[in-house]
C-alpha cells in the first residue's frame, strides 16, 4: 500500500480543507462538505436541467424598503426622511396602474427606486410581484440572528438546519449532487441538512471548484488522483467506501460527495460555454459576475433546482445617500443600481435561452430599516420589508401583502415598521406552488408555522 492510500483522517482533513486553497479562504465546496460529513454521492438527477428553477437573492444587511418601494405620497415619509426621501423631481417610476392596498385601509401611491427601471418593464410586463409588509412576530434587529432566522425558517429559535436543507431531506430522495448551488465563498444556514444528505455545493468561483493544493513553493497542486484513490472512485467492483473502518468510511463518503460535485459543476460550465447575451453583462458589478456563473450553468443543463446568490452592502447607517447630492447618490443609489443591472443581464439571458418561464425569482433581506431617518445620512435596522417575486409564470402586475402604517402608534421595536405577511408563507408558496411539494409535507420543512400559513397568489 502507497503513502496515499496511508492517509488518514486528519491527514486528509487537513490537506483538503484547511491546507487546500480558493481564493483567500477555506474553499465553499469543502465548508459545505463539512457541513454535510455524512453526505453520500448521487447521480441520480434532479429536474433542475429541465423542470422549474428556483433563484434566492438575499440582498444582505437589511434593505431600505422606504426607498426602495417609496410611499411618495404619504405625508409621514416625507416628514420623517427630510434629506433622505425621494420625490417626483428624482425621476422615481411611479407604478401608476394601481395603488398599494395599505394596512390603513388608503391605498398607497407607490414608486421603484429611479435606479430600478428593469423592475418597472417586469411590472409593466407582467413578470414581477411585489409583495409588501413581510416578517416575522416578535422581530429581532441583530443581523446574526435575523440571518438565523431568515435561513432557518424558524424565527426566534436557535436551528442547527435551514429551509432548503428540510426541503431536499424530505423532497429529494435520489436527487443529484448539485441539487442546490450557492455562488458564495462561505455556505448558507439556508442548504444545512438535519441528517447529512442535503445535495448542495458552494463555491464562489467555479474554476475553484475543485481539489487543490498549496505547497511550500507557493505552487497550487492538483489533488483529485491521490483523492479518487483515497476514496475509491475508481474501484471496479465496489463503490469504494472502507466496511472495516468507520472513520475512514466517514471521510470517505463526504469526499466522495464532494467529488461528484465538482465534477457536474466543471461539466456543466463546459457545456454552458459562452452565453447567448455575453456581450450585454454589466462590468465592475460583484452580484452580476455571480449571476453570470448561474446563467452558464443553468445552459449547461446543471440538475440544480435552487439557486442561491447574495449581494452584500445594505446595511446603511451612514450616506445610505450623499451628503452633499442627496438620494441620487450613495451606498442605497449604487446597490440598486448593481441589483437592477445584474437581475436585467440575467433575465436577459433566460429569455435568450428560451427559459424565463421556467424561472422564479425572489430577492429578501434579513430585515427592514426604521421610518426615520438618523443623524448619519442614513437609516437603522428595522423590521417589516418588501420582497420582489419575478419570473414568467408569477402573477405580476400585483401587490401581495398590505404596505405598513408609518404612524408613530402602528410602529414596532423602536420606529419599525409591523409586519402583515409572515416570510414563511412566501416559502412555503414557492415550493408548493413552484416546486411541486404536496401540502402534507409542509410540517416537515417547516416544523414552525406561523397563525396564517395559507399560500399567496403571487404563483
Amino acid at each position: 500500500m502507497d503513502i496515499n492510500s496511508k492517509l488518514n483522517r486528519r491527514d486528509f482533513v487537513a490537506k483538503s480543507a484547511w491546507g487546500a486553497t480558493a481564493s483567500l479562504t477555506l474553499p465553499g465546496f469543502l465548508q459545505q462538505t463539512l457541513f454535510n460529513l455524512d453526505a453520500r454521492a448521487q447521480s441520480v438527477p434532479s429536474n433542475g436541467g429541465d423542470g422549474p428553477i428556483l433563484l434566492l437573492l438575499e440582498m444582505a444587511g437589511g434593505n431600505d424598503t422606504l426607498n426602495t418601494v417609496i410611499p411618495y405620497g404619504n405625508s409621514i415619509y416625507n416628514t420623517a426622511r427630510s434629506s433622505l426621501r425621494l420625490n417626483e423631481t428624482h425621476g422615481f417610476h411611479k407604478l401608476t396602474d394601481k395603488n398599494g392596498p395599505s394596512v390603513t385601509g388608503n391605498d398607497e401611491a407607490l414608486a421603484l427606486h429611479p435606479n430600478l427601471t428593469y423592475f418597472d418593464t417586469l411590472w409593466k410586463d407582467g413578470d414581477l410581484g411585489i409583495i409588501n409588509g413581510v416578517g416575522y412576530p416578535n422581530p429581532n434587529l441583530s443581523h446574526f440572528s435575523s440571518y438565523d432566522y431568515w435561513h432557518s425558517a424558524k424565527p426566534n429559535t436557535m436551528s442547527k438546519d435551514g429551509w432548503i436543507g428540510r426541503y431536499f431531506d424530505n423532497q429529494c430522495d435520489g436527487c443529484g449532487s448539485t441539487s442546490g448551488i450557492y455562488i458564495n465563498g462561505r455556505p448558507t444556514l439556508a442548504f444545512r441538512s438535519s441528517n447529512g444528505l442535503s445535495p448542495t455545493a458552494t463555491f464562489k468561483n467555479p474554476g475553484y471548484f475543485n481539489w487543490r493544493d498549496k505547497s511550500e513553493t507557493g505552487r497550487e497542486q492538483p489533488l483529485d488522483k491521490m483523492y479518487r484513490k483515497l476514496i475509491g472512485l475508481d474501484h471496479p467492483t465496489d463503490d469504494g467506501i472502507s466496511t472495516t473502518d468507520t472513520t475512514l468510511a466517514y471521510v470517505q463518503r463526504a469526499a466522495h460527495s464532494a467529488m461528484v460535485s465538482t465534477a457536474n459543476v466543471q461539466a456543466a460550465i463546459e457545456e454552458g460555454g459562452t452565453l447567448l447575451t455575453n456581450s450585454e453583462w454589466p462590468t465592475g458589478n460583484g452580484l452580476a459576475n455571480n449571476l453570470k456563473v448561474i446563467a452558464q450553468l443553468i445552459k449547461g443543463k446543471s440538475d440544480t433546482s435552487i439557486y442561491y446568490a447574495r449581494q452584500g452592502g445594505y446595511d446603511t447607517h451612514n450616506n445610505q445617500v450623499d451628503v452633499n447630492l442627496g438620494p441620487l447618490a450613495g451606498r442605497h443609489f449604487n446597490l440598486l443600481d448593481d441589483l437592477n443591472g445584474g437581475l436585467k443581464a440575467f433575465i436577459d439571458e433566460m429569455k435568450a435561452q428560451g427559459i424565463w418561464d421556467r424561472v422564479v425569482i425572489l430577492t429578501f433581506s434579513e430585515f427592514g430599516r426604521k421610518v426615520i431617518q438618523n443623524g448619519s445620512s442614513g437609516t437603522d435596522h428595522g423590521a417589516a420589508e418588501s420582497l420582489f417575486v419575478m419570473g414568467g409564470q408569477v402573477n405580476g402586475n400585483n401587490y401581495y401583502g398590505l404596505y405598513p402604517d408609518l404612524a408613530a402608534d402602528a410602529r414596532v421595536k423602536r420606529n419599525s415598521m409591523d409586519f402583515n405577511v409572515d416570510f414563511r408563507t412566501v416559502y412555503r408558496t414557492l415550493l408548493e406552488k413552484w416546486m411541486g411539494v404536496p401540502p402534507s409535507a409542509m410540517p416537515n420543512i417547516f416544523p414552525s408555522q406561523p397563525v396564517n400559513f395559507d399560500p399567496l397568489a403571487f404563483l
